[in-house]
This record gives C-alpha cells, sequence and structure tokens, in this order.
C-alpha cells in the first residue's frame, strides 16, 4: 500500500455523459485530487466542484484523437528514448489498428499513423511524468485515441489503473485492471464456490438476485434471449436518422444541406457515395455465397464482430483479425467439422468488410456462411462450439451445454466451459477436449459462475449503451460506482488522513 499522505494526482477519463460525470463528483467529495487530467467530450471546459479549475486540465476528445494539443509547445517536452519506444512496441501495434476507428471516411497512411503515435507518446510520456500522476481512472476498456497511450504508459510506470468493464447482465460491471486479466475476481470467487459445492447440487437452490436469476432463467431456455444491451436501435436507417434530425433541428438541417452544394460539399458527397458503394457490393458478395445450414453435420458457431469496436481491439489481443480465428479452427478441428459464420447484425466500416476479407474467409474449405437472417440461437443449440473473442454469444452458450473457444479477453474468461486460445497448442487441446473427450459446462457449474458475478460485480454502469437499459436511478447509479471507485482508492492510497 502506498504512503496514506501521498495526493492523487490523476487523468480521467471518458466520464462524458452527466450520469457518469455525476459520479466523479460524489467520489471527490470525499477524496479530492491534487491534480485532475480530464479527457472528455465537448468543447467547452467543465470542471470537477471538488477541486479548483487550476488544477485542472481539460482535453478535448475530438482534439486529442487526432494528436492534436492546442498551444504545446513541443520543443519543451521530453524526447523519446529507444528504451521506452521499445518498450511500448505492443503499445504501438494495438494503436496502429486501433486507428481504423478513424476511417469511417478516409484511409490514414501508415506514415500518418506513425507521427500520431509519437505524438501522443511523446506528449503523455511528458505530461504523466511532469505532473507526477499516479493514477488514471477510465469509464470503460481503454480503447480509444489516446487512451491506450495512457494506458500502456501506466503499466510500464507501475501506475494503478481502474476502469470499468461491462457483462450482459443488466446494471453489472467489473472493476478492472488489465483487459488481459478482465474480470480475474469472478474468476476466483468461482472457483472457491465450485470447490464447497457438491456436483450433485440443485442448480436452482443457489440464491441468485433477482436480475441475475432472471437472466440465469432465459439463458437456459432453446429459444434465447436477446441481452438488454443489444435490444437498443443503434443503426438508426438514414431516412429516418434524417426524419428525426429535421424534426428536432430543422434549421440545423437545412444549413448542412447547403453546404453540400458547394464544390468541398459535392466531393464530400461523392466520397460518401463510394464508401456506400463498397459496403453494397461487400454485402451483396456475403449474401451471394451464403448457405442454408446442414444441423446435422458437426460444426462450430462463429459469429463475426462488429468492427471497429473494443471487442476486437484491444480485447482480441492478436486475433484482432478475425481470418485468422477461422485459419487456426480449420487447421485443427476435425475433419468432418465445419465453421458456420455469421455476420454481425450491425454494419462495419468499409475498412473491415469488402469482398477481400470475404473471399479469404471462403479460401479455407472448412467455412460456410450463413444467412444474415438465421437464427444465431438456433446455431447456438446445433452447434458443437462457439467461437468468439469476447461476445455475448459465447456467454450465452454456455448455459446451454455449449463450450466455447475463446480467441480473445472478457469478463467471462474464467468460466465453466470456456477454452482460452493464445497459442496453436491451446487450439488443438481445446479441440480435443470438445470434440474426443465431450467436455462441456453443466447448469451447476454456470449458475454458480452468475452467483461469482452477482458477488463480484459493481450494481452500475458507465457505459451510455448500458445506461440507457439500466433500471437504476442517476443518484444510485452513481452511489454505486463511485463507491467501487473510492474502495480501489482506498487499496491503492489508504484512508484520506
Amino acid at each position: 500500500m502506498q504512503n496514506t499522505r501521498e495526493p492523487i494526482r490523476a487523468i480521467v477519463g471518458r466520464f462524458s455523459e452527466r450520469f457518469s460525470f455525476q459520479m466523479i463528483e460524489e467520489m471527490l467529495r470525499e477524496y479530492p485530487f491534487e491534480h485532475c487530467a480530464i479527457i472528455a467530450s465537448g468543447l467547452e471546459p467543465r470542471y470537477f466542484q471538488a477541486i479548483p479549475s487550476a488544477c485542472q486540465r481539460w482535453f478535448v476528445s475530438s482534439q486529442v484523437r487526432g494528436s492534436e494539443y492546442p498551444g504545446v509547445l513541443w520543443e519543451e517536452l521530453l524526447p523519446l528514448d529507444e528504451e521506452l519506444i521499445e518498450s511500448m512496441r505492443e503499445c504501438e501495434a494495438t494503436f496502429m489498428e486501433m486507428v481504423t476507428r478513424l476511417e469511417w471516411k478516409k484511409r490514414v497512411s501508415y506514415d500518418i499513423r506513425k507521427q500520431w503515435y509519437f505524438r501522443h507518446l511523446r506528449f503523455w510520456n511528458d505530461y504523466i511524468t511532469r505532473n507526477r500522476i499516479n493514477f488514471y481512472l477510465s469509464a470503460w476498456i481503454p480503447h480509444e485515441i489516446p487512451d491506450i497511450v495512457i494506458y500502456y504508459l501506466c503499466k510500464l510506470k507501475q501506475i494503478p489503473v481502474v476502469y470499468f468493464g461491462i457483462s450482459s447482465v443488466r446494471d453489472a460491471s467489473f472493476i478492472e485492471h488489465d483487459w488481459q486479466e478482465s474480470n480475474i475476481q469472478t474468476g476466483k470467487r468461482y472457483a472457491e464456490l465450485l470447490a464447497r459445492t457438491p456436483d450433485t447440487t440443485d442448480p436452482l437452490t443457489i440464491p441468485l438476485h433477482e436480475r441475475f436469476d432472471q437472466r440465469y432463467r432465459a439463458l437456459v431456455r432453446s429459444s434465447g434471449e436477446i441481452p438488454p444491451l443489444e435490444q437498443q436501435e443503434v443503426d438508426v436507417p438514414f431516412t429516418r436518422s434524417v426524419h428525426r434530425a429535421f424534426l428536432r433541428h430543422p434549421f440545423r438541417v437545412l444549413h448542412f444541406v447547403l453546404l453540400y452544394l458547394t464544390p468541398s460539399g459535392i466531393n464530400r458527397a461523392l466520397n460518401a457515395w463510394r464508401r456506400w458503394r463498397i459496403r453494397r457490393q461487400a454485402n451483396a458478395f456475403y449474401d451471394a455465397h451464403a448457405v442454408q445450414p446442414d444441423l446435422h453435420r458437426p460444426f462450430v458457431y462463429m459469429p463475426l464482430h462488429f468492427q471497429p469496436e473494443a471487442t476486437t481491439v484491444p480485447q482480441a489481443g492478436g486475433y484482432e483479425d478475425q481470418l485468422l480465428v477461422a485459419q487456426m479452427l480449420n487447421a485443427r478441428l476435425p475433419d468432418d467439422v465445419l465453421i458456420y459464420v455469421k455476420e454481425h447484425p450491425r454494419s462495419s466500416g468499409m475498412q473491415k468488410r469488402n469482398i477481400q476479407f470475404y473471399s479469404e474467409f471462403l479460401g479455407l474449405p472448412k467455412v460456410r456462411f450463413m444467412p444474415r437472417g438465421f437464427s444465431t440461437f438456433v446455431l447456438r443449440e446445433h452447434c458443437k462450439a462457439t467461437v468468439t473473442a469476447a461476445g455475448t454469444a459465447g456467454f450465452e452458450g454456455l448455459f446451454r451445454g455449449k463450450p466455447t473457444l475463446l480467441f480473445g479477453h472478457c469478463y467471462y474468461q474464467y468460466a465453466p466451459g470456456v477454452f482460452r486460445i493464445h497459442t496453436s497448442n491451446d487450439c488443438r487441446e481445446a479441440v480435443h477436449a470438445v470434440f474426443t473427450e465431450g467436455r462441456s459446462p453443466t447448469r451447476l457449474q454456470c449458475r454458480l459462475f452468475l452467483k461469482a458475478m452477482e458477488e463480484t460485480c459493481v450494481h452500475g454502469v458507465t457505459d451510455p449503451f448500458c445506461f440507457n437499459v439500466s433500471r437504476l436511478t442517476e443518484q444510485q447509479n452513481a452511489a454505486a460506482c463511485s463507491r467501487a471507485i473510492m474502495d480501489e482508492i482506498r487499496a491503492q492510497f489508504g484512508q484520506v488522513s
């Protein structure tokens, strides 16, 4: 434990929404920081009331994302040395892929990415050093720019990192410190519960809180149930979104339309049409090669992830390219086992979905594309195992006795029936366990894991998409999350003296 008198000098990121900003205010009333750097959305600074504004620095997310740091005198910053650059190679590789999040309009070249990376690395290395930062708090897993650079720098400098990991259970999140270890506390608690529970125990005698019990009963049904987080509308059809915008801000929409009558506006419209055409061609190619599944043949079910998103970068680690997963399975699965691949309901970015992407999948003898409209729950019911990096389908399958081949890191990675695959040998052993030994999770084990989740989770959320389906008030949510942050601060810094 660190010195109880050591003041907290923190970087606080992504608590931009009113409901999440409120939890930091509540926490700071008990633990006021000496210094606070804030990374948030919004052009106007919004400082925390519990700290003098002179002790805070506001970073506009949309500016720093592209390595813009207004007013910075770069010649005065600490230079980068080879030791730091080499120590941050993993971060660099992740960052270079993460820039894809900004490519929804146009490609960003390798040289530009490299330049951005070194600017972020130099700025934040100097800032952390010069301001004696000793705590990094994020509303969710660091998966944006420059969050991933800050995360890796703090890890390198052994500065405590705290963020909230999400789950598919309503109003349940987890305090995490490392995206690779993920929700380790639930794994430890599950092991304890499993060791003291006889195999003959009736699963329903394991008491669960109402929201966990409801989730359990939904998960064990063959018909399946879409989790609350995924029931909300994310991709709004273009015509409907324009209609909504016009009703809310008619003059703003009219101004936006007039901008397209300029030469630059016409060029933007042409580029938008090109992007639409690429997506349309890719979708048509996928649909043309999709086949009705033979549910009587042995197969593994591989639902593709929406990209770019945190579930692949960083959570998939080296398996960010989902083709690598299919190639591994194609080499390791028994000869008679197929790989049924199903596209995600949401449309991924054009840089991540094109004809070449799908063609390379089809080049693998065991791969079959499933129709977009085919039920994911039917595929789950008939598969031998689910394949994912960090998707909900892997968690859901466990409760139907389906093992999960996990090519990533997520909150249920320590659950029963999950085979974590990082090496070729891991995959070989997992395939042997599933197809030769017939190993699969039991309902008792799964209910015990839910019990472990219940006992180790935070009854609150920080992600706005999770809060959209929350049944907590802003005050209840803020109280639970601020309490969790304070517990972490006590563990790292001791009681306030």
